[in-house]
């Protein structure tokens, strides 16, 4: 069966509004309708298991005859009476039917939980029934990420104090000296760990390993980020917008998957221009396993979001350095992941040194990479973000100060501008973009 490396691939693609598209989707009991077998479905779904019967599973509002499916269960063969309601599965089909299902866990550890609400590995966790959980509960979760720092959980449940763990965040406080770094306030021995990839700081991983006091043993740690299907698998996609750039060439959904727009992607319900974040939308995609993303043929808009966003996007063009998970533009740091998109046949080790452009989210001070791309100085700089007042008092945004006091204006606003590059860190006649 197609893996996804990333346990919580499964919430990427998935619906993100799962509440009120579920409602419609029939109840969680072993219903008896007929599967619908006759219709052509994608090769791949992935999603959150809505309906049951003996026979069928329903997924993404597709319901798939299972009968003769092969089952498994964070890696254990199982039945399909063995699959519960909320559950985040990945369904691999021959267009009629179901050949094999795949469950694995989001997580599987301990949670914080305090007057602010309740963690796992540093990501906030939204729809988690506390009743019988206490700090430091061991929990089994399944759900997606709706931003960078948020998780909503669909499916849960208990954990004995033997269980082996599975967690995934971002890594901070590495220290290759001890061998440990953290996800959020846990921490993890990596000394006798398989890994997979490079280990730094901001990257996120996923690991294996058991509870020993207060410490998380790891015996294998996942730092890559790759989708292992085949080219051109057919793929339907739903998820809530989490970035969009500012050509709407690339949008993620789920602050996971990168999604490609071309000219020849079509829309329902929408249109290019008006993608915002925070729109739930079905895409129906094919893997492009050269660039690590799914090109859209196909955007249909499920749901409207129209409150403001709480991670709001950031761009920023300007010479650049780099060094350890960080690009620094006039010594303002913005986190490259495993998750960044890099464009123009760039790599994190030749940053350093051109003048790029980045775009990406902001989460709380944190200013996380999404793409990166060559630009030219020549070119008036678009600067998406927060104007502050440097040590000087002088209105900076990414530490770029306006020599004709253009910027004063906009202090402590979250604004969108085109200014001119003077030079080093020095524009003038910024004004907001239209």
């Amino acid at each position: 069966m197609t893996k996804l490396t990333n346990q919580n691939h499964l919430s990427i693609i998935t619906l993100a509004t799962i509440s009120a598209l579920l409602t419609g989707c029939g109840s969680s009991g072993n219903s008896e309708q007929p599967a619908q077998n006759t219709l052509t479905l994608p090769s791949l779904l992935v999603g959150e298991v809505s309906a049951l019967s003996d026979t069928s599973v329903t997924v993404n509002q597709h319901q798939i005859a299972a009968n003769n499916a092969d089952i498994e269960i964070d890696d254990n063969r199982a039945s399909i009476k063995d699959l519960k309601i909320g559950m985040m599965v990945e369904v691999e089909t021959n267009g009629k039917e179901a050949t094999e299902i795949d469950y694995d866990p989001s997580f599987k550890g301990p949670i914080s939980i305090n007057e602010q609400g309740a963690t796992i590995a540093g990501i906030k966790l939204n729809n988690l029934k506390t009743e019988n959980l206490s700090d430091g509960s061991l929990v089994e979760l399944s759900g997606y990420n709706n931003n960078h720092s948020e998780f909503t959980v669909t499916y849960q449940q208990p954990l004995t104090n033997n269980a082996e763990l599975e967690l995934e965040g971002f890594i901070t406080e590495l220290n290759t000296a001890a061998s440990t770094f953290k996800l959020g306030n846990l921490t993890i021995q990596y000394q006798h760990a398989d890994i997979d990839g490079t280990l730094q700081n901001n990257q996120y991983v996923e690991l294996e390993g058991y509870l020993d006091g207060k410490l998380i043993i790891a015996h294998e740690v996942d730092a890559e980020h790759n989708f292992e299907g085949n080219d051109n698998t057919d793929t339907e996609l739903h998820g809530t917008i989490t970035f969009i750039n500012n050509d709407i060439t690339l949008v993620t959904l789920n602050n996971q998957w990168q999604v490609s727009i071309t000219e020849q992607t079509t829309f329902e319900d929408i249109t290019r221009t008006t993608l915002a974040i925070g729109d739930t939308i079905e895409v129906d995609a094919l893997w492009q396993q050269a660039n690590n993303w799914f090109v859209a043929h196909e955007i249909d808009l499920e749901k409207s979001h129209t409150a403001p966003s709480s991670t709001p996007s950031f761009s920023v063009s300007g010479l650049a350095s780099y060094s350890n998970g960080n690009v620094s533009i006039n010594g303002v740091n913005l986190q490259v992941t495993n998750r960044t998109v890099f464009e123009d046949e760039l790599t994190a080790d030749t940053l350093s040194g051109e003048w790029l452009e980045l775009e990406g989210i902001i989460d709380g001070q944190n200013y996380i990479v999404s793409e990166v791309e060559r630009d030219n100085s020549n070119e008036l700089l678009e600067l998406k973000g927060i104007v502050t007042a440097n040590a000087s008092q002088q209105a900076s945004l990414f530490g770029y100060i306006s020599e004709d006091n253009s910027l004063a204006s906009f202090t402590e606003q979250y604004v969108d501008l085109e200014c001119q590059w003077v030079q080093d860190n020095i524009v003038r006649a910024c004004q907001l973009d239209d």
